[in-house]
């Protein structure tokens, strides 16, 4: 059995496509890893600054009552 140039060509082209899939697929993953940890960093930053405004609201809130407590 001989190969041909026309056979050398058809496996050098699904070599090339597997490895355009494998770079695509890395990509893929590398993308979705960055926008999942921008995504984390956002959350974990807006949860902070709600925890700080929710012990903000309880301390008022405390002051609030004592200074009412106080004019009964």
């Amino acid at each position: 059995m001989r190969m041909t140039l026309n056979d050398i060509g058809k496996a050098l082209r699904k070599v090339l496509s597997a490895v355009a899939r494998a770079a695509w697929g890395i990509t893929l993953c590398a993308g979705g890893l960055a926008v999942g940890i921008a995504g984390e960093i956002l959350l974990g930053v807006l949860n902070f600054m709600f925890g700080i405004l929710t012990a903000l609201l309880s301390i008022v809130t405390i002051i609030w009552t004592f200074i009412w407590l106080l004019t009964l």
